[in-house]
């Protein structure tokens, strides 16, 4: 019998989130997409037990351009972040893959708790101290594209290594400020590759956050006062290998933020 520190062991193993051939169905059949969010956080828990700490939560899946890609995927699907995993504004990393997507998101602090399940916009709005720009760099797996994981498998896995978050270090205050109707534009090596607004987040990065809670609650769990939340891509992602240098997102009110890409060759 599979027990759950049997599927967490095999969740910390290198490499587990790339690997077709060590799909977490293949271990538990009947995994639901709950217990595999489950999962994930308790793994998260044992690297905080390890020195490291949770700051917040991320989405994924939340906008058209990327669910085209992804049709069958959670909407959102819901990824812990670790302090281990985000940069800062300008910052050089590493890609571990052959390409990587960069994600143009709009971030979020909250100043209390969100409790499921049946958040209104105007009760997330409540809770929101204020909003960032942040960019993802998530590595782009073999077999991601080709259908080859569960979705259980990839909520198991989500920002398991060798991906990052950048944050910007300009805070705009939640009051006034319009998060559907923000637009921001993504540029690689300076040249401008795509653009969005705040509306291609389900709608909204609000009903984004609700979403995420209802999730989180199903476990028993909540989105804490302090914690970080990213509300998804909202331009289309935008593939890099290791020939590029940079990624920049600029928002209309929110500002920019930016990430460098370190030289392999360089090393």
């Amino acid at each position: 019998m599979t027990t759950s520190d049997d599927l967490i062991r095999h969740l910390e193993q290198p490499g587990v989130d790339g690997d077709p051939d060590r799909e977490i169905l293949r271990l538990q059949p009947d995994l639901t997409q709950d217990g595999a969010l489950a999962l994930q956080l308790a793994v998260k828990r044992r690297r905080v037990v390890e020195g490291d700490r949770i700051v917040g939560h991320q989405a994924s899946f939340t906008s058209a351009a990327i669910r085209t890609m992804f049709p069958d995927a959670p909407r959102p699907m819901i990824g812990t972040l670790l302090a281990s995993l985000v940069r800062g504004d300008g910052e050089a990393v590493s890609l571990d893959s052959d390409r990587a997507f960069i994600e143009s998101e709009m971030a979020l602090i909250l100043d209390r708790d969100l409790e499921g399940p049946d958040l209104t916009a105007a009760e997330v709005l409540r809770a929101v101290d204020g909003f960032f720009p942040a960019i993802e760099v998530a590595p782009l797996r073999r077999g991601a594209l080709e259908g080859a994981y569960s979705n259980q498998h990839m909520i198991a896995v989500q920002k398991a290594a060798g991906g990052f978050v950048v944050f910007g270090d300009r805070i705009t205050p939640a009051a006034g400020f319009d998060c559907r109707a923000e637009g921001c534009l993504v540029a690689i090596d300076g040249e401008v590759r795509a653009g969005a607004t705040g509306f291609e987040a389900m709608g909204s990065p609000l009903t984004v956050v609700a979403a995420m809670a209802a999730g989180l609650a199903r476990i028993g769990e909540k989105l804490h006062a302090g914690q970080v939340v990213m509300t998804g891509s909202l331009a289309p992602p935008q593939v890099v290998t290791a020939a590029h240098r940079s990624a920049h997102l600029q928002f209309q009110t929110l500002g920019g933020v930016s990430v460098r890409f370190a030289d392999p060759s360089a090393a």
